[in-house]
């Protein structure tokens, strides 16, 4: 049986304008009734899966900052990770440039030297907010904690800023194309994947036994996991191609996920 749903956010629950749909939400609130272990797995804060999954209406788990913490239902912190504070000043300075918007994340908060127009409008469009730190640099190691790096910009010059970040920090660091024009950077040996993989220890599920869905490169390490993984059809070829099934819709997740179950009942 299928014991346990992981779910993606960001283009996958929520993909229009910033809208989650209610069907999707009740098909996960009904198989959560059914037994199974729902968690969620983004890029996002905690504070925002929290915040955005809320009307699920029902007990979750929540992986955020794509793998730097875990949280179970209950609050209850399994697992976090942070950059080696001896690094933090060298990456930080690395990854800033006029081609790139920039985010550093703690916790808690994404930091950003300066809301520029574009920047205050690729917020409204991922809903989601900033403090702006003009002293960014300075501050990370200081008074904030770095946990994640995400940089925006033309997918050549990520591509060239994530060769450069892996020959000098491989030992420190894990990175990846999150989005098409999005180089997440994060602590060594994080990923979603990684971070399922404690959850299912925890909860003594094998992986077989559970089924997730996502539609970007950051969910390629969970869908390796299980032979239940769904990409979404708005996804990347090369994203797709890493996932056993496609679907429009997290509902058409579930239905299989309950339809599977249902052949154990029977």
């Amino acid at each position: 049986m299928i014991k346990m749903f992981v779910s993606d956010i960001d283009g996958t629950m929520m993909q229009h304008g910033g809208l989650i749909d209610k069907e999707d939400l009740e098909a996960l609130r009904t198989m959560a009734e059914e037994g199974v272990i729902l968690c969620f797995a983004s890029g996002r804060l905690d504070n925002e899966i929290a915040a955005l999954m809320k009307d699920v209406g029902t007990d979750f788990h929540r992986i955020s900052v794509n793998g730097v913490f875990i949280y179970t239902h209950a609050n209850e912190q399994l697992f976090s990770a942070a950059f080696d504070p001896h690094i933090v000043q060298d990456l930080i300075n690395m990854t800033r440039g006029d081609r790139f918007i920039r985010y550093v994340s703690d916790e808690h908060n994404y930091y950003i030297e300066e809301k520029t127009p574009i920047v205050l409008e690729l917020e409204e469009k991922e809903t989601m907010t900033s403090i702006e730190m003009p002293h960014l640099a300075e501050e990370a190691g200081v008074s904030i904690i770095p946990n994640k790096i995400s940089i925006g910009g033309e997918e050549a010059d990520l591509l060239e800023m994530q060769k450069k970040v892996e020959e000098k920090f491989s030992a420190y660091v894990s990175t990846f194309i999150s989005a098409k024009n999005c180089l997440d950077v994060v602590p060594a040996n994080v990923s979603k994947g990684a971070a399922i993989s404690l959850l299912l220890k925890q909860h003594n599920v094998k992986p077989e036994e559970m089924a997730c869905i996502g539609d970007s490169y950051n969910d390629i390490s969970m869908f390796q996991l299980t032979p239940h993984s769904f990409a979404m059809e708005i996804a990347d070829d090369a994203v797709k191609e890493h996932a056993d099934h496609l679907v429009k819709t997290v509902k058409q997740a579930v239905e299989y996920v309950q339809n599977y179950n249902s052949s154990f009942v029977k």
